[in-house]
């Protein structure tokens, strides 16, 4: 299980990036952002929910109310990530969103390092100067010829600081909680804050139908896919690699992008894409290649 645990996370990882490109089909379709992200979330709430009833009651049940207020706060950051993602596309550009929002794989990293009180290993600080670079390619951020705007970068930030979060909160809170569990109560909390953030914006509520398809659609490659990856294998990686593995995220997007957009994808473009696969096969392969070599891994 262990070992399959990088893939899983990868999957989670690359369910991500799709979303950004059904939000733009569901836009064009007449369905507002607002009914969207509600619909999204309410779906994988409800999803999680049915799941979390189907199970023994040893599984779903928390005996503990602090840790189950714990574990909903910490979903809270979800909902956090995709309102602050979204605000800022109408100030900037969606590549300069997407390169503000790969700063969640250095900040995962940093919140990691404090929380377990270590240093970030050579391969680790190596992955992300890479991925980093990889990004500004693929997004294709440069040469830049217009101005930015400082309130879409912050919020976009924002959206990258919440995001490293949500991988933070998977992999250390409520691990003693059964996942689905654990992924229905975080569902919950970023329930929470997207109806409290949107709610006031449906009304009047136009195309309900056509929201709620294409909020089944998003809220399964936005939310019960990856949490339901993240919270069963992100606890079994090591310390630093869960974030280098999300940045699939970004070579995710450009993909489906240009798979269901149709949009132009680039020389550098594509270089920046394998610049991250291979940041991130490095930072998986290179450990245990070298654990076997020298009879470090059990």
């Amino acid at each position: 299980m262990k070992k399959l645990a990088p893939i899983f996370v990868a999957i989670g990882a690359i369910s991500y990036g799709i979303p950004r490109s059904l939000f733009k089909m569901a836009h064009h379709g007449g369905v507002t952002d607002g009914l969207l992200l509600c619909m999204t979330f309410t779906i994988a709430f409800i999803g999680f929910s049915i799941v979390r009833f189907t199970m023994s009651a040893p599984n779903r049940r928390v005996t503990n109310r602090k840790l189950k207020w714990l574990v909903i706060a910490s979903g809270t950051s979800m909902g956090f990530t995709n309102t602050f993602y979204i605000l800022s596309l109408n100030y900037v550009p969606v590549a300069i969103a997407a390169v503000m929002m790969m700063q969640s794989v250095w900040l995962s990293i940093v919140i990691s390092c404090l929380f377990n009180r270590k240093l970030p290993t050579i391969t680790q600080a190596v992955s992300v100067v890479t991925i980093l670079i990889g990004t500004i390619l693929a997004t294709g951020l440069f040469p830049l010829h217009q101005s930015v705007s400082w309130q879409g970068m912050a919020l976009s930030f924002l959206s990258a600081l919440a995001y490293a979060l949500t991988i933070q909160f998977t992999g250390n809170i409520g691990s003693t909680l059964h996942p689905m569990t654990k992924a229905q109560l975080m569902s919950g909390g970023a329930l929470i804050v997207v109806l409290l953030i949107w709610v006031p914006t449906l009304f009047p509520i136009h195309n309900l139908a056509m929201g709620i398809s294409w909020g089944a659609i998003t809220s399964f490659f936005a939310m019960l896919l990856p949490l339901t990856c993240f919270s069963i294998f992100m606890p079994k990686l090591a310390m630093g690699i869960g974030p280098i593995i999300s940045s699939l995220e970004l070579p995710s997007s450009v993909v489906f992008a240009f798979a269901l957009l149709g949009e132009t994808v680039t020389g550098s473009q594509v270089m920046g894409v394998g610049l991250i696969i291979v940041a991130v096969i490095v930072t998986n392969v290179l450990p245990m290649r070298m654990g076997r070599r020298y009879g470090g891994m059990s």
